[in-house]
């Protein structure tokens, strides 16, 4: 048995992403505190690593991206010490997509379960294999959802909607989740990862500073009501994206009708 670990990859075919992999297949991907911690250090390494350009959580083999903390490592916490360590786990991971100032892509093949559902919500686009599946079950061994997924699935779905799959941990499909809104494409299982390296690749292509300068803007969205303060960031970002020698290379490639090539400056 392999010993379960996040695997950090880089691809030749895409030198800008980064491969963010859930591996322990003979649990479902299921993840340990050890791996818990090696995500948050990747992330955080990410976000220094000016050659990233994307970052792309995926489980390993095709049964599931994760099935989140499994009952054997539930079953070894037994003091509040111990339960509000693994919380502060999962937070600093929250923390760390959060603080990525470049998109984050969670490409689901399987199931996609409890935390591993709810990292996948704290990503800006979820990319599905076709008969996936996702699921938070805490409510059914008395928890209440300690990832972030009670606060960030009602961000993506109607409250009440929302409520009912937590109340009765409905396993719902990813082609309702596309339906709803949360998972924004499903692909055949056989074409996956072509089509999500084809949006990869479209990232890539495209203008990094005005590429994080849309992430930091529409985060700042999603936790703040304060239109004085949204404004304020949007006109911050958008006048440093006019200054930047980027947008001057697309407006000249606009001009001699060219395809014009970005450099993050």
């Amino acid at each position: 048995m392999s010993e379960p670990v996040i695997n950090v990859k880089r691809r030749p075919e895409h030198p800008g992403a980064l491969f963010l992999e859930f591996c322990n297949p003979d649990a479902m991907n299921a993840y340990t505190p050890e791996m818990m911690q090696q995500l948050t250090s990747a992330l955080r390494a990410a976000r220094l690593d000016d050659s990233v350009r994307v970052v792309v959580l995926s489980g390993a083999g095709e049964r599931a991206l994760s099935a989140g903390l499994s009952m054997d490592e539930l079953n070894k916490m037994k003091t509040y010490d111990d339960f509000a360590v693994f919380y502060t786990l999962g937070l600093e991971i929250r923390e760390a997509i959060a603080a990525l100032d470049k998109p984050m892509i969670s490409a689901v093949m399987g199931n996609c379960v409890g935390g591993g559902f709810e990292i996948s919500l704290c990503c800006d686009l979820i990319y599905a294999a076709e008969g996936s599946k996702f699921l938070l079950p805490e409510i059914k061994i008395g928890l209440t959802p300690g990832g972030g997924g009670a606060i960030n699935l009602p961000k993506k779905l109607p409250p009440n909607r929302a409520f009912e799959m937590l109340l009765f941990s409905e396993r719902v499909t990813a082609e309702e989740l596309k339906a709803w809104g949360v998972v924004n494409k499903v692909f055949p299982v056989e074409t996956f990862w072509e089509e999500v390296g084809n949006r990869i690749d479209r990232i890539l292509a495209m203008p990094p500073l005005a590429v994080s300068g849309l992430r930091e803007l529409m985060n700042s969205a999603t936790i703040s009501s304060d239109d004085r303060l949204l404004l304020k960031t949007e006109r911050r970002l958008a006048i440093d994206t006019m200054c930047t020698e980027d947008f001057h290379e697309a407006v000249a490639a606009f001009q001699d009708k060219r395809t014009p090539v970005f450099r993050g400056k």
